[in-house]
């Protein structure tokens, strides 16, 4: 596959040279087309390792590039980011039909380097952009209403109150909005920012990658602003399209490990979990703490958002993609 990173392969790029000074703060950079060569493919956890074990033949470069990660995320988080790191689930079906699910740790330091500085990478292709005058697509969000927003009186102590924070910091946030002007994205705490490092997941970035490219080698721009605001709307419809069916598959195939390993196998149907809204006239709003699931539950009046509670699995409706959950008393 020509996009791919596979090892000792030949790749076209467009690389970033950033000026990265001792402490990991950064300076000038340069956009540069490029041809690229992959020295190894690494997982989260190998990339983890390296960074933990002094002795490993990778160590300095992690270091090196976790030293960067962290100085770039201080200054958007000075910036105003908010940085919700919502565990994430990875649902998988093998030969014989059996269910099983991970939870995935984001903010371990190798998805933190990772999505740092895919974020460093799309900002400074941004500036990029409007710096050149080139047509891009740009990523811009209202301002975080600050009002019910978590005290900082410190960290969460236990992962219930984690969950209620991760809960209200997602709240105040405002859908992000596609645009051809610049404009700022305080969640993420950079002035402009556009998206360009998924370019065979996402159509959007295949297309600002080729923009890019082509200025760079014939200094003007593949799409005028006209020609590329329609295309990038129709794939944003269907990104968001998509991304509405992966949800659902998930939540069906979660739903039937549940089926499988918590009411007929032998696993436990009682959950703990946190209660995340709860309004007059609705069932309340829950979240588990053994998976990042949400789902509603009928609760006594003296529990309120934020209170941890047990939550017993009585049933499931594969074709309605729901659960039935009963409060446990104690």
């Amino acid at each position: 596959l020509v996009g791919s990173l596979d090892p000792g392969q030949d790749r076209l790029a467009i690389s970033l040279l950033i000026e990265v000074g001792p402490s990991g703060d950064l300076g000038d950079w340069e956009v540069k087309s490029s041809v690229v060569r992959s020295r190894a493919a690494l997982t989260y956890p190998e990339v983890d390792l390296a960074l933990q074990n002094e002795g490993s033949d990778r160590h300095d470069t992690m270091k090196f590039l976790n030293a960067v990660a962290t100085v770039w995320r201080s200054k958007r988080e000075e910036a105003g980011a908010v940085n919700v790191d919502r565990p994430e689930m990875s649902v998988s079906l093998d030969s014989k039909g059996e269910v099983s699910v991970r939870v995935l740790d984001r903010s371990s330091p190798a998805r933190t380097l990772v999505a740092e500085l895919m974020i460093l990478c799309n900002s400074v292709l941004a500036d990029f952009t409007r710096k050149e005058g080139v047509p891009a697509m740009y990523r811009s969000q209202a301002a975080v209403d600050p009002a019910g927003l978590p005290s900082p009186e410190g960290p969460p102590e236990n992962e219930a109150d984690k969950a209620f924070h991760r809960y209200l910091l997602a709240k105040r946030l405002r859908p992000a909005e596609l645009g051809t002007t610049p404009a700022h994205h305080p969640g993420l705490g950079v002035d402009a920012y556009i998206q360009t490092t998924s370019p065979l997941r996402r159509y959007l970035d295949l297309i600002m990658q080729r923009q890019i490219t082509h200025y760079l080698a014939e200094a003007e721009p593949y799409y005028t602003i006209d020609a590329l605001a329609p295309i990038a709307q129709r794939a944003e419809e269907e990104l968001r399209e998509l991304a509405r069916l992966e949800d659902d598959r998930k939540r069906y195939w979660f739903l039937k490990y549940l089926l499988q390993n918590r009411i007929e196998g032998p696993g436990s149907a009682t959950f703990q979990a946190v209660v995340l809204d709860k309004l007059p006239g609705r069932s309340a709003l829950t979240e588990l703490l053994e998976f990042p699931f949400r789902t509603r539950a009928t609760l006594p009046q003296n529990l309120l958002p934020g209170q941890a509670v047990n939550l017993k699995l009585e049933g499931v409706d594969l074709w309605g993609r729901t659960a039935q959950f009963v409060h446990v008393p104690g």
